[in-house]
């Protein structure tokens, strides 16, 4: 099985996070997004990846190269203009072994497993099988309706209208941005074009008859794709709402109390006050005048020595 990794966007929402930098890149902890993500692909035994770029590409090829320092062989699908989430598929096409494909968006933040979504996917002998989670509010998202774990019918964005009639039959599942995908599904398509999943692929595959089915994820799920939520997937990991799997891959981090992570690099005074959920990055300084509030992320090589507002400081902070 091959990994696909769709990292070629700018990332307009997160700007300006994302001015001189892919957004996948961007620090989750002192860790990029993307490694968090190759990281997991690797424990799920799934070591052959493609990384699509674009954007800022020559920061994801420096930091991960070939991918033998991630126990991975990673290669590149360079696009030299935009193909949309798709198109970068047929643009592989030489690097792919014809053999089925788990794909990512990588801007969400979730525990989902990896394994019991494949094994989900071989069981119904799936030409594809969608990552669904279940949302309040469906307003915002595609929805995917299901038949049983079968697909039936993509919706578009509901109105409010729309969106009472959808719950009040209990479709409530979007689209959560994994897939496993057979490679025929492909061969409708023409190389260097742009070419969507949600809007293209996805429903003409059901309606050319390929079985697809929706694996309900029941877990933790965000977009990362604002800094509000950039700022809340950071929080929820420190909180434990994704378990372990973060502190396992971060070894350079420990736990001051609570919820309150502390780079093994850092100093923090014991008569500072840091309340849950914070973390300080390497290299940092919190002095004995410091206030960090709930939710607050500090960055390396920064200064802290008084009271601050809660949310996201980068390196090199100075707040004396």
């Amino acid at each position: 099985m091959q990994a696909i990794i769709i990292a070629g966007g700018k990332g307009t929402r997160l700007r300006p996070l994302t001015l001189d930098c892919p957004k996948p890149m961007l620090s989750l902890l002192q860790r990029p997004y993307l490694e968090w993500l190759v990281w997991r692909c690797t424990q799920a035994g799934i070591t052959d990846i493609l990384i699509n770029v674009h954007y800022c590409a020559q920061q994801v090829m420096d930091y991960f190269g070939d991918g033998s320092q991630f126990s991975a062989r990673i290669d590149y699908i360079l696009e030299s203009e935009p193909l949309d989430t798709a198109g970068a598929i047929l643009l592989a096409k030489n690097q792919l072994r014809g053999e089925t494909l788990i794909v990512f968006n990588a801007d969400i933040l979730t525990d989902l497993d990896l394994q019991q979504l494949i094994q989900f996917h071989r069981r119904h002998q799936a030409d594809a099988t969608l990552a669904l989670t279940q949302v309040s509010d469906i307003r915002p998202f595609g929805l995917v309706e299901l038949a049983g774990d079968r697909i039936v019918c993509f919706h578009e964005k509901p109105d409010p209208m729309q969106a009472e009639w959808f719950l009040r039959r209990g479709i409530n599942t979007v689209n959560a941005g994994t897939y496993v995908l057979e490679p025929q599904i492909f061969q409708h398509y023409t190389p260097y074009q742009p070419l969507s999943f949600e809007r293209v692929v996805f429903p003409h595959s059901l309606e050319r008859g390929y079985k697809m089915y929706g694996f309900v994820w029941q877990g933790y799920w965000l977009d990362l794709g604002t800094p509000a939520k950039y700022l809340q997937g950071q929080c929820d990991i420190l909180q434990g709402k994704l378990g372990a799997a973060w502190f396992d891959l971060n070894e350079g981090a420990h736990q001051l109390k609570e919820g309150v992570w502390v780079s093994n690099s850092a100093e923090v005074s014991p008569l500072a006050r840091l309340s849950a959920p914070c973390f300080v990055g390497d290299q940092t300084v919190i002095g004995e005048q410091a206030v960090v509030p709930s939710g607050t992320i500090i960055g390396a090589n920064s200064l802290i020595n008084r009271a601050i507002a809660p949310g996201f400081y980068g390196s090199k902070t100075i707040l004396i």
